[in-house]
């Protein structure tokens, strides 16, 4: 099988070179307008002159551009007839992301969203438990997501908020692993980190609580810095055992207790935190463009992810909980 790649930015390259690693892709096709980008990935993939010529040559296409042009390249790969991987988000506005799915299923084509957390190990793990009973009844899931270090300024104009940037992959592993919809979502957050948060209408320093249906609830934490390293950990408490994935000699968290050995090698970002999860991620694209396997993280998801992100968008700015069904 060809895959292509449109962007080669850091994203872009994650999955170039974890497409370039899988043994039933033969080539990785790659367009960006970068040549440095390029040249970064040029020992793992081919070089296409456009996205015209990508698409001719490729079995699939994994969209790894800005988030501004991810409709307009996921519609592009739709109407090529492809397969299509596209990072999240689709977009920052719901009515434009359901406008790109409803495009995607027209053209009858698949499209996977790359939520990589459905991918990693100890998440996959955490929701057979919660399948299968094992966990017992289900009383809360708590995720922390705290940033080694902050983006650049240049990052965050097109971003979206710290809810729509970062905890968008919390509110999709909520729903993932526990199988329950999102009711509502009680939002806070500071600037604690640096003020050109503030200059650009966000936060830097999060918390929320979603409701679940059924009862149970969803704790989130978040932070654009910590100075141990990247830290997340996600953590499923139920009436018959308790689970966490990220919870290991690596986890950026020092015990204060006396005697307690402190992390060891701390994970540095996210690439390194999610390696396994980014590699299944694209293995599972490839086999799903083969033909050979189900979608495992359709765009409904992006669209589900979203309004709860823009739910807790607005309970930021109100103070107070906002229903996921009033966001359209």
């Amino acid at each position: 099988m060809r895959i292509g790649v449109l962007g080669a930015g850091r994203i872009g390259r994650t999955h170039i070179l974890n497409l370039a690693e899988l043994d039933a892709v033969d080539e990785v096709l790659v367009v960006d307008p970068d040549p440095a980008a390029l040249e970064s990935v040029r020992s793992a993939a081919t070089v296409c002159a456009d996205a015209a010529e990508l698409f001719e040559r490729s079995d699939g296409v994994v969209v790894a551009t800005p988030t501004a042009r991810h409709p307009e390249d996921v519609v592009a790969v739709a109407d090529a007839g492809l397969p299509c991987f596209c990072e999240k988000p689709i977009s920052l506005d719901l009515a434009a992301t359901e406008a790109t799915l409803a495009h995607v299923a027209a053209a009858g084509t698949e499209l996977q969203v790359g939520f990589h957390r459905r991918f990693d190990p100890g998440f996959v793990a955490m929701r057979r438990a919660i399948e299968s009973g094992d966990l017992g009844e289900l009383y809360l899931i708590r995720a922390a997501c705290h940033d080694s270090e902050p983006p650049h300024e240049s990052y965050l104009p097109t971003a979206g908020s710290i809810f729509c940037d970062m905890h968008i992959h919390d509110f999709d592993a909520v729903a993932w692993l526990s199988g329950r919809r999102p009711v509502s979502v009680h939002a806070t957050g500071s600037v604690l980190v640096d003020d050109m948060f503030a200059r650009h209408g966000d936060v830097d320093t999060a918390a929320a609580i979603i409701h679940l249906d059924g009862g149970a609830l969803a704790v989130l934490t978040g932070t654009r810095q910590n100075g141990v390293g990247y830290d997340h950990r996600t953590e499923v408490i139920g009436s018959r055992d308790s689970l966490s994935a990220g919870l290991g000699p690596r986890m950026p968290m020092r015990s204060a207790d006396p005697g307690v050995p402190g992390p060891v090698d701390p994970f540095p970002n996210f690439p390194v935190r999610f390696h396994a999860a980014y590699a299944a991620e694209m293995a599972a694209f490839v086999a799903l463009a083969a033909g050979d396997a189900p979608n495992p993280c359709p765009g409904s998801a992006a669209a589900d992810a979203l309004r709860v992100a823009l739910a807790a968008d607005a309970s930021l700015a109100s103070g107070a909980p906002v229903r996921v069904d009033e966001i359209s």
